[in-house]
């Protein structure tokens, strides 16, 4: 994240990231709306079974076409996160065991061994309610830790690097197109919203579950990475 913040200053960054939350979070309850006020998608719980009640009335070539797209896109989005994730779990496998001299695919390996029985019994989002603050609380620590580590001894161990922050940096396209790429990868969680709100308990409950809780705990976080880590690093930020 402090990659991404670096291609475009800390001001301009952080408004960038404010926006794309504003415009998933939009996206989100639009898809809340059509979840709940179109009669065919009443049951639906997924996001191929939302569009194919959006098009229920549609030529069937039309209602076909766009499940397929639908589901295409879903699902090779998701599998790209999961290859990031385990490539993830695996490089900090290795970092966290380094004396063990193994290459990141084996690493990867074993870390997909440990979590395949977790993801092959969870049917549903609350399987395993512990798993959820686990996550919570991983995620928390990976903002955090290296942000603490920097203030305590961030000074002397960054201070020949001679990096520069800019409150809005020299745009370039390749910038751009890293920048936005990181932010959106981040916060495109439209893609399995559908099968979110199939899970609640009161789906009516959403908006104030993803408005006033999720989207704001979102922002926090991925600023305090981003602004974070380039209040640190400055340009010289890598990932």
């Amino acid at each position: 994240m402090p990659r991404a913040i670096a291609q475009f200053g800390w001001a301009l960054g952080g408004v960038v990231m404010a926006l794309l939350l504003v415009a998933n979070v939009h996206v989100s309850i639009l898809m809340w709306k059509v979840r709940v006020g179109c009669k065919e998608c009443s049951a639906t719980h997924t996001y191929v079974g939302l569009v194919r009640g959006v098009f229920a009335t549609a030529p069937e070539w039309q209602r076909r076409a766009a499940m397929a797209v639908t589901g295409f896109s879903q699902y090779m989005f998701i599998f790209g996160q999961l290859c990031v994730f385990l490539l993830s779990a695996g490089k900090g496998l290795g970092m966290l065991f380094y004396k063990y001299q193994l290459c990141l695919p084996t690493w990867s390996l074993i870390a997909a061994g440990m979590l395949w029985p977790f993801a092959g019994t969870a049917r549903e989002m609350g399987t395993y309610e512990s798993l959820v603050w686990i996550n919570i609380i991983t995620l928390c620590g990976t903002v955090l830790i290296p942000l603490i580590y920097y203030l305590v001894a961030g000074s002397s161990e960054l201070s020949g690097m001679h990096a520069h922050r800019y409150a809005m940096s020299s745009l370039t396209f390749s910038g751009l197109l890293s920048g936005l790429s990181t932010f959106t990868f981040g916060l495109t969680s439209q893609f399995m919203i559908a099968e979110i709100i199939s899970e609640m308990k009161d789906p009516m409950e959403f908006p104030k579950a993803y408005g006033t809780i999720s989207a704001p705990f979102q922002l926090i976080a991925f600023l305090t990475a981003g602004l974070g880590g380039y209040y640190w690093l400055g340009d010289k930020s890598a990932g």
